[in-house]
């Protein structure tokens, strides 16, 4: 027996937008879909030196560029209690300082099963 794939007949075929349909007559053209626009990047701004010392506050991406770290980094260093000093602002928002990322830089990281 022939095995049949699921779902062949639910698929639609793909058509030439140039081609005539059944009820065109030959002189009129088939009607052209328009494509639609990509959706737009955002460019991320690279942080200089002058603009991080501006900030009190930062935020994890900015974060991991003064630690030369990853986000997820960051991230996973959070939920191990293993990175340097954190505080949530608001539900979602969480922000470190310059002072305790200086502070851990200088006592390095530690392993939290270790006393």
């Amino acid at each position: 027996m022939a095995s049949r794939k699921r779902g062949s007949r639910t698929r639609k075929r793909r058509s030439d937008p140039g081609q005539l349909n059944l009820f065109d007559t030959p002189g009129e053209k088939a009607p052209v879909r328009a494509k639609s626009a990509a959706p737009l990047r955002v460019k991320t701004k690279r942080l200089t030196a002058a603009a991080r010392e501006q900030s009190v506050i930062l935020s994890p991406r900015e974060a991991a560029a003064y630690l030369r770290v990853a986000v997820s980094t960051l991230k996973s260093w959070r939920a191990k209690k293993i990175g340097p000093k954190w505080m949530r602002r608001g539900a979602r928002l969480v922000c470190y300082f310059p002072e305790d990322l200086d502070a851990f830089l200088r006592r390095g990281a530690r392993d939290p099963d270790k006393p």
